[in-house]
C-alpha cells in the first residue's frame, strides 16, 4: 500500500460491527481501478465489480458472505491484447474472537474481542484474484474462429514455422540410419 493516501482509500472497505445488533446486515462496496492500484502485482488492468457483504453478527463470531459480480480487463495469454472477463463469485469468511489474532484457515480468522471494525479490502482482493483463470484467452466467435489479434497470431505462426524449419536443418544425418532400425 502506498503511504497514508492508500490507507485512507481502503478505509471505505471497513465494516464497523461493534454497534450492530445481532443478526444480518448488508454492506455494498464497489471495486474499481483505484482499488486494484492499492495492491501489488495484479493481473488486472481495469475492472469494476459490485461486492455485497452480508454480515451475520452472532454472540461469539461474525459470519460474512461475499458476493461479487462484475468484469475485469486482463491480458490475453495468446495474443497479448487486452480482454474483458466477466466474474461472479461467492465466498464465506468466519471471524472468531480470541486472545491471539490469527488465521486458522483460508476462511476462518481470529481477531481480538476488543476490535469493533474489520477492513474487508484484502479479503475482497484475494477473492477476486481467485476468480481469475490461470490462463486467459479470447473466446472463439460463432464460426469457431479465434477472436485474438490476427496480426499477432500470424506472427506467432510464422515464428513456430521458422523454429520447426531450424530444428529440421539441425538434425544430424548420422542419426538417420539409427532411426530406421526397427527394434521389434
Amino acid at each position: 500500500m502506498k503511504g497514508t493516501e492508500g490507507m485512507n482509500y481502503l478505509d471505505k472497505y471497513k465494516i464497523s460491527f461493534g454497534s450492530l445488533d445481532k443478526g444480518e446486515h448488508e454492506f455494498e462496496f464497489e471495486v474499481d481501478d483505484k482499488f486494484f492500484e492499492h495492491f501489488g502485482n495484479v493481473p488486472v488492468q481495469h475492472g469494476f465489480l459490485d461486492v455485497l457483504v452480508t454480515l451475520n453478527k452472532q454472540e461469539t463470531m461474525l459470519l460474512l458472505d461475499f458476493t461479487m459480480e462484475g468484469s475485469i480487463e486482463t491480458q490475453c495469454a495468446q495474443c497479448g491484447d487486452p480482454m474483458e472477463l466477466e466474474l461472479t463469485g461467492f465466498n464465506e469468511l468466519t471471524v472468531k474472537f480470541g486472545p491471539e489474532p490469527s488465521e486458522e484457515s483460508e476462511d476462518v480468522i481470529v481477531i481480538s474481542p476488543k476490535e469493533h471494525e474489520l477492513n474487508v479490502a484484502q479479503f475482497i482482493y484475494e477473492y477476486i484474484t481467485l476468480l481469475i483463470p490461470m490462463r486467459n484467452v479470447h473466446e472463439e466467435d460463432e464460426n469457431g474462429e479465434s477472436t485474438c489479434n490476427p496480426e499477432t497470431l500470424k506472427k506467432l505462426d510464422q515464428l513456430l514455422h521458422h523454429e520447426k524449419e531450424e530444428e529440421e536443418k539441425e538434425n544430424d544425418p548420422r542419426w538417420d540410419v539409427l532411426k530406421k532400425i526397427n527394434l521389434n
